[in-house]
């Protein structure tokens, strides 16, 4: 935490000039967003002078609750994927991460000491029902089910109640097997015992999705919705699967977590012209894609405007919707006067920028959000650059 964040949070903080988007409070509009003590003490008119504000103008840009991203890996260290939060979330606009399943009951504790709360990002879990965790790519964490146990999922989430928002679940036959009953239902039992959502991975599911679908329940998440493999949502036509409109009516979550393997634009595209959006976008950021393809989370959201979603449906599926899916819609994703001050700041540039999905695809992108001031509990924080290959992918703005 640096001397200018500490100076912000006292003198308090004026973004001025911007367009206010928060779609889950219906707000869109020219406004001032006031800061003291780090909270939100308004959005309005006024142009940020008096009381000994910094004032920030933010004139042509677009402010935002702090961006949410609900499915990352923070654990640098301990898990393979592992990444540093406050240079790949906090620095690329991103306030509140959930890391997705990198530590489990036995690895959680070190999660809190060593990266949560260390971190100047606000980091949240969804707890692997492997007790060890995401660790190694050498073994699947349930190829021996004797690792999935609900007894310390649920003593452990209860220990960290502030912290555990759900249980992750990994079903791809890597992980679990050819047959990922055994560990769906282990995961499933310990959710239901706390009563919390099971954020399930849907990558190589070898009985697809017509058999986990009728499994899940209200503010379960399926996460790599999008992804470009077999048994994925589009039946061999092209159609959203019947099991998956089905799932949705019945408050299943739908989540994007573009990953490395687990984001295809012709998916994508399929699904949302049939409107089947995703219900949240993740970036499933980690060590093996934060230099490509993801990079992250403001460039996943560019990807998912290229394919038709409109600016404020993206704003909300990475506000409102994802803190609500976690049990935080009260203090996290809106700017609501007395809520933590956390806030995001992008241009939208206009251009030409060739991103890939993740599979294998390169498309010309012509909206890029690019953030430029992100706002952690009322101090403005660095922006950290994009990575190389982000930059060397624009050929016009």
């Amino acid at each position: 935490m640096t001397g200018a964040g500490h100076s912000d949070q006292a003198r308090g903080l004026a973004l001025v000039g911007g367009r206010v988007l928060d779609p889950g409070r219906g707000l869109d509009t020219t406004a001032t967003v006031s800061v003291a003590g780090g909270l939100i003490e308004g959005v309005g008119d006024g142009d940020g002078d008096g009381a000994g504000r910094r004032r920030i103008d933010v004139t042509g840009r677009l402010v935002t609750p702090g961006l949410v991203d609900l499915h990352t890996h923070l654990y640098p260290g301990v898990s393979h994927y592992g990444i540093e939060p406050d240079e790949h979330c906090l620095g690329r606009g991103v306030t509140t991460a959930v890391d997705a399943g990198s530590a489990g009951a036995q690895t959680f504790p070190g999660l809190r000491r060593y990266v949560i709360e260390r971190s100047r990002t606000s980091i949240l879990a969804f707890l692997n029902i492997a007790v060890e965790g995401m660790i190694s790519t050498l073994v699947g964490e349930l190829e021996d089910i004797r690792w999935a146990s609900p007894e310390q999922a649920v003593a452990r989430a209860r220990e960290h109640p502030d912290l555990i928002v759900g249980i992750k679940v990994r079903l791809g036959h890597q992980m679990a097997g050819d047959d990922p009953g055994p560990a769906f239902r282990l995961a499933r039992e310990a959710a239901d015992r706390l009563g919390l959502p099971l954020m399930v991975h849907v990558i190589d599911l070898r009985p697809g999705l017509a058999w986990l679908l009728p499994r899940l329940n209200r503010g379960d998440i399926v996460t790599h919705c999008f992804h470009g493999g077999e048994g994925g949502i589009l039946d061999p036509a092209g159609a959203v699967l019947p099991a998956a409109v089905s799932a949705r009516e019945r408050g299943v979550l739908f989540d994007v977590g573009h990953g490395a393997g687990s984001f295809a634009y012709r998916v994508a595209r399929r699904a949302i012209a049939q409107d089947f959006p995703p219900d949240t976008i993740s970036s499933d950021l980690h060590a093996h894609n934060a230099a490509g393809p993801v990079f992250d989370q403001a460039t996943t959201l560019s990807k998912l405007l290229h394919v038709g979603m409109t600016l404020e449906d993206v704003i909300r599926a990475t506000t409102s919707t994802p803190a609500l899916a976690i049990g935080r819609g009260a203090s996290t994703g809106a700017l609501t006067a007395g809520g933590v001050a956390d806030l995001s700041v992008f241009e939208l540039r206009t251009g030409h920028w060739a991103l890939p999905d993740a599979a294998g695809v390169t498309e010309t992108v012509e909206q890029l959000l690019v953030p430029t001031v992100v706002v952690r509990a009322g101090q403005v924080c660095a922006i950290q650059p994009p990575a190389v290959g982000l930059q060397a992918t624009e050929t016009g703005s």
